[in-house]
């Protein structure tokens, strides 16, 4: 009793110290919700009322002080011999929406789509709106669909793999050697005209001038389609088709015969010899059973080219992009 009766009187003083000093004394963001409880039952045993006691703690807490509700729940609590003053455990939902139970509500319910509404999460989980969209920002990252050629399926997606193996494991063997006796080619519109790209017709200005301008404008009307053939050491066939022919299986093959066998004879001496290993896509007028006939005819070994997979062609994904943002303006 004697110890508790020096705490008291040390306790007093204390408070009584900080209620004199609140004008200049900081806001003291230290004081947690069991520091506050603990004054106020000492309060009670002084025999202060509730507007007393929260007057008080404005004065040494301001801002951080409790509202005058919380004060007089724990004079009451106090009174009728509550001594715990720590928060007792309550049943129900959390007081943060992002509790255990309601991220696992949400994702349950997001199984099945992902493309869900907050209302329609809302409506299957009985969860407030506010609370399943604090759980979606917290937990998850809203992310949009981008454009694919097309979506593989696992057939061509082992077809991809395997064609990529059997390459490696060519080059692993001949090295250089293998490189050097691929010859790959494909065609493309080249326009006329093209309008120049964001990026192309970017300038650098002052923070505070606006942004430029350009007008809107379609590609040229005037169009050809140029064949291109090529190796590791450059450009063995550049043809401009003649406007108005159209390329089918029997142009192909005229192509194949009449110009680029002769440009590998006259360019790559010796290649023909060597062993030609033909690389192109699988559109139809390359697979087409005349072209594939003059091939087999030449002894040129034709490289497999995986289904829907521009990304694995030379001319798509390397030489096309590069030379048309060069002619792009002109």
């Amino acid at each position: 009793m004697k110890f508790c009766g020096s705490m008291f009187n040390g306790y007093k003083i204390a408070f009584t110290f900080l209620k004199s000093v609140g004008a200049k004394w900081p806001a003291h963001q230290n004081f947690s919700r069991y520091d506050i409880s603990v004054i106020i039952k000492f309060s009670v045993i002084l025999a202060k009322d509730a507007s007393c006691i929260h007057k008080d703690l404005v004065t040494v807490l301001r801002e951080n002080a409790p509202s005058i509700q919380t004060v007089r729940k724990w004079v009451k609590a106090v009174s009728e011999g509550r001594d715990d003053m720590e928060d007792e455990p309550r049943p129900g939902r959390p007081v943060t929406a992002c509790g255990d139970a309601n991220i696992s509500k949400v994702l349950v319910s997001l199984s099945d789509d992902r493309r869900k509404t907050c209302e329609e999460i809302s409506t299957k989980t009985s969860m407030s709106r506010t609370s399943v969209f604090r759980v979606l920002t917290n937990k998850l990252n809203k992310k949009f669909s981008k454009w694919v050629p097309h979506l593989l399926t696992d057939e061509q997606k082992e077809s991809r793999v395997n064609f990529s193996r059997n390459f490696l494991r060519g080059f692993q063997t001949e090295q250089n050697d293998f490189l050097g006796r691929i010859i790959t080619g494909d065609e493309t519109w080249v326009y006329s005209w093209n309008p120049e790209t964001k990026r192309q017709s970017a300038e650098w200005r002052d923070f505070d001038e606006p942004r430029p301008e350009k007008v809107r404008r379609k590609q040229g009307a005037l169009k050809v389609m140029h064949m291109i053939f090529f190796d590791m050491n450059g450009v063995i066939l550049r043809w401009s088709v003649p406007i108005g022919t159209t390329i089918n299986a029997k142009y192909y093959k005229k192509v194949l015969q009449d110009k680029l066998r002769p440009a590998i004879r006259k360019k790559r001496p010796g290649l023909l010899e060597s062993g030609i290993l033909f690389h192109h896509d699988n559109a139809p007028v390359h697979t087409a059973r005349a072209v594939t006939d003059v091939l087999a005819g030449y002894k040129w070994e034709l490289l497999e080219h995986p289904r829907y997979s521009p990304d694995l062609a030379p001319c798509d994904f390397h030489l096309f992009p590069k030379m048309k943002e060069h002619l792009r303006g002109q």
